[in-house]
């Protein structure tokens, strides 16, 4: 009859004809089923155990200082003015364990760089200067762990879910090992609750689409909301969720609706929603519940105000209120020039009309019209580093060639041995729905990141991640093959090989292409070497040779001063946190960042070609060498003070760019790079 089928039409699997009964997924057996009690746990327990005894030695990194300072404000304030550019529930949830630590509370008015507002420079100085910033910092990252073991835990059940008990063990393994989950799943960012986020989201709607229940249906809509205040990105997830739609409106199968109040049939059995026009209404109802769900969910976070700054107190001073009026105007501003050309005339284009229609009739809190509108500008245009050039607009190879460093060989090779699974037909998914979504998030995923010209870090691949990983579970289809079991078991122990080999640096982690991590700053830097991670090493480092002073060129954002005594390079904060470093002997530590000059133009060899700087530079030298004229003149004065000005500009640029070609005498981490310099060496290197 029409609209009824068998058992075994329903289990059908979505690749290639029906599986042989030897192919098909079967329930275990009891022994296995306690296995699974037991090892999951314990391999749990492995994935936090490598987190946290990695970050135990890291110094906090670049986004940690603004995410840990704004999620902290979140709490005590209740004002948003920090970081909109990101949604505020990874920052709430890694500053949640610091409501519960003796903190020196600031008197957030008081500070310059609460009314500016700059998350970075407060938090330096509220971290850094008035409380133990590396204590709060290990809290922090240990609350972010949690995120990271759910998403390894996510990993085993899509692959279960998609290629049976053998997938899920291989996939959860790849997941637990993995150098790129490690690096990031730690750090009070918002990169790894987005990441867990749309694992769970595609997991709850693929049980959705089994079977729709009130317990199914809301996890998936509670799942999608919480993506929605993780990152603005979340809506790529919806292209995937779309393709699932599409492949439960086409097959064949019915989708049976068992929801209490109008989904039950006269017995109590769910009824099956057999035709298309059916299913096409029960989905529209689904995403029409979602959206709603998503904009409640999104007002509930921002405390149902449209302002992102919090009222003032009653008691409020005119010098308070003149400064939450400069602060909101400051913020306005930055809303107009998003949406606005520098006439003041409409920015062209659907999404900065848009976002004006939204902010003229308040459909979503400021903040978070703000963060759309940021995250818009701050991805337009940055410099970009890649094997040795440097680029305004971006590389489109930027994020093939990290994924292909920066991804184990084993995960390839895995990832590999899947999809000729596939296509012999070998593995066969037992969720169509899903394999679609997957699949069609990845890819549009991918493509859009080849598209940006915002190309600072591997790590903004990190969503697509869980579901690669997935996608190489289908290799375990391999398990029953003696060769196939062999390659697996292979690539198992290479990549808990190449962990434990890496441990504890997984952020500066790149695989045995160019020979790991030395020679990586030579491909790739920022996030995907050197984030401001090594102080804690280097200070231990310095404590060996306590008569040379530890001049710095650092990129991050850290107070370098908290960790140990030093004295300021041109770093990514200018000379901001200490003063300038005379150009004497002593031990001069630059990070990869700094050396390769991604945002030092003036430390690349461009610069230094020039004809006329290489004149402007060597006149100075030679007129400050010549030391203050006797009995000089105005103009010969005037001349002297000018070369010395230009000398102390260029000079430490000049070192930077020298020292980028002279081999370092040590690393620390595989961030820094140390050098010991006699007054000899500085003089021969800043020598036109």
């Amino acid at each position: 009859m029409k609209g009824k089928h068998t058992a075994e039409q329903q289990a059908q699997p979505c690749v290639g004809p029906p599986a042989s009964p030897a192919l098909r997924p079967s329930t275990p057996p009891a022994w296995p089923r306690r296995a699974t009690w037991l090892l999951v746990p314990a391999l749990l327990l492995l994935n936090a155990v490598l987190a946290v005894t990695s970050f135990v030695g890291d110094s906090i990194t670049f986004d940690e200082t603004s995410h840990l300072t704004a999620g902290y404000s979140y709490w005590r304030t209740g004002d948003f003015r920090f970081t909109p550019d990101h949604p505020p529930l990874g920052k709430l949830w890694g500053a949640f364990p610091l409501l519960f630590m003796k903190l020196q509370e600031p008197d957030w008015n008081s500070l310059s760089w609460w009314s500016k507002p700059d998350s970075f420079q407060l938090g330096r100085e509220w971290l850094f200067q008035h409380n133990d910033g590396q204590k709060l910092l290990v809290a922090g990252r240990c609350a972010m762990v949690l995120w990271l073991t759910a998403t390894c835990l996510l990993v085993y059940f899509l692959g279960r879910r998609l290629w049976g008990p053998a997938g899920g063990w291989l996939a959860f393994v790849i997941a637990v090992l993995s150098p790129t989950l490690l690096a990031h799943g730690r750090l009070v960012t918002t990169d790894i609750p987005i990441t867990c986020l749309t694992a769970l989201v595609f997991l709850t709607f693929a049980r959705l689409a089994e079977r729709i229940t009130w317990l199914r249906l809301l996890a998936a809509l509670l799942a999608l909301t919480a993506a929605s205040v993780a990152k603005l990105s979340w809506p790529v997830v919806l292209v995937g969720l779309g393709a699932m739609a599409l492949v439960v409106v086409l097959r064949q199968r019915p989708l049976p609706l068992a929801l209490r109040l109008f989904g039950r049939g006269p017995r109590g059995e769910p009824v099956p929603l057999t035709s298309r026009r059916q299913r096409v209404l029960a989905l529209t109802a689904i995403g029409g519940a979602a959206a709603a769900c998503v904009w409640l969910g999104v007002w509930t976070c921002f405390g149902w105000r449209y302002q992102m700054l919090a009222p003032l107190s009653p008691n409020a001073t005119e010098e308070d209120q003149a400064r939450y009026d400069q602060t909101h105007k400051v913020l306005l501003a930055d809303m107009a020039s998003t949406i606005y050309n520098a006439d003041g005339t409409p920015q062209a284009g659907l999404y900065p009309a848009a976002l004006r229609l939204a902010i003229a009739h308040e459909l979503l809190p400021e903040a978070y019209l703000l963060g759309l509108g940021q995250m818009r500008a701050n991805t337009a245009r940055r410099w970009a580093y890649m094997l040795g050039e440097y680029s305004p607009d971006g590389f489109r190879s930027f994020f093939p060639l990290a994924f292909a460093l920066k991804t184990p060989l084993a995960t390839h090779l895995l990832i590999a041995a899947a999809l000729v699974a596939l296509l012999v037909r070998r593995a066969r998914c037992a969720d169509s729905p899903l394999l679609a979504g997957l699949l069609v998030f990845g890819a549009v995923f991918g493509v859009n990141l080849i598209a940006s010209t915002y190309n600072v870090g591997h790590r903004h691949m990190l969503p697509v991640y869980p579901l690669l990983y997935v996608l190489a579970g289908a290799a375990g289809a391999w398990w029953s093959n003696r060769g196939g079991r062999a390659l697996v078991v292979a690539a198992g122990a290479w990549l808990l090989g190449a962990n434990l080999w890496i441990h504890p640096h997984y952020l500066s982690y790149f695989n045995e292409l160019i020979g790991g991590p030395r020679q990586a700053y030579r491909y790739l830097a920022d996030s995907n070497l050197d984030w401001g991670q090594d102080l804690l090493r280097l200070a231990a480092y310095a404590r060996q040779f306590p008569a040379e002073p530890v001049k710095l060129a650092y990129f991050g954002s850290a107070l370098p001063t908290y960790y140990l005594p030093c004295t300021a390079l041109p770093s990514i904060h200018s000379y901001g946190f200490g003063p300038r470093a005379a150009l004497t002997g002593g031990l001069y530590v630059v990070s990869a960042t700094q050396m390769v000059a991604v945002y030092e133009h003036r430390a690349r060899d461009e610069f230094w070609a020039r004809r006329d700087v290489q004149q402007t530079y060597a006149t100075a030298y030679q007129i400050v060498e010549a030391g203050s004229p006797n009995n000089p003149s105005p103009e010969a004065m005037e001349r002297y003070k000018r070369a010395g000005d230009i000398l102390r500009e260029l000079a430490p640029e000049r070192l930077l760019w020298r020292l980028h070609r002279r081999p370092p005498e040590a690393r620390v981490g595989w961030s820094l790079f140390i050098w010991h310099l006699a007054d000899a060496d500085v003089a021969e290197l800043l020598n036109p």
